[in-house]
């Protein structure tokens, strides 16, 4: 069993706690400070607003304030948040996190740079790491797979990317289940 913790209340990070909690591994959620209602209402009801299902018994949640708490004693970061909240979590986020625990994400898109580049949103976070002297693993989540196919079990296919395969085939063993299908690639650009 891995404890896992996903920072961000938003829909995707929330559906991965169902593969990662019905595989039998500790599930923490971290709202992050846009996310007190929802999280209260996880603790209430153990349900997503958005999620016509209940959360798997014995998910853990918790508000942003107990973030440094949740981030002790775990095996992996999952980052939950919007492109929105990308430089929130490389500020707020990436600094607490041990050199020695991965982190995946699941935001997809491109940020635009002041030169006119576009970067990956796990290559913005290497940047971030770089000049504040960290490394870790960041690895990201590609591929046609929405919440509600996640929530509802629907068969998906995705693809975890990363520049570490040992740790792509590490993160493929503690998510994949039988209708959440992970393949895995050094091709973080293409996917």
């Amino acid at each position: 069993m891995a404890v896992i913790t996903i920072i961000g209340a938003g829909m995707m990070g929330s559906a991965l706690a169902f593969p990662a909690r019905e595989n039998e591994h500790e599930v923490r959620v971290v709202g992050t400070h846009l996310d007190r209602e929802i999280i209260d209402g996880c603790i209430k009801n153990n349900r997503h607003p958005k999620f016509e299902k209940d959360f798997p018994a014995g998910i853990k949640f918790y508000q942003i304030e107990q973030l440094a708490e949740t981030i002790d004693g775990t095996d992996v970061v999952i980052g939950g948040v919007s492109s929105f909240g990308v430089e929130w979590f490389a500020d707020n986020v990436l600094p607490l996190i041990p050199e020695n625990v991965p982190v995946l994400t699941v935001t997809k898109g491109l940020m635009d740079t002041s030169d006119g580049k576009l970067l990956t949103y796990p290559d913005v976070w290497k940047q971030k790491l770089e000049s504040i002297g960290k490394k870790l693993s960041l690895s990201a989540i590609g591929g046609p797979c929405t919440s509600y196919e996640l929530v509802a079990h629907d068969q998906t296919e995705v693809a975890f990317c990363g520049d570490d395969i040992k740790t792509l085939a590490y993160l493929k063993e503690l998510m994949q289940t039988d209708y959440y299908h992970i393949s895995i690639t050094t091709d973080v650009t293409g996917i």
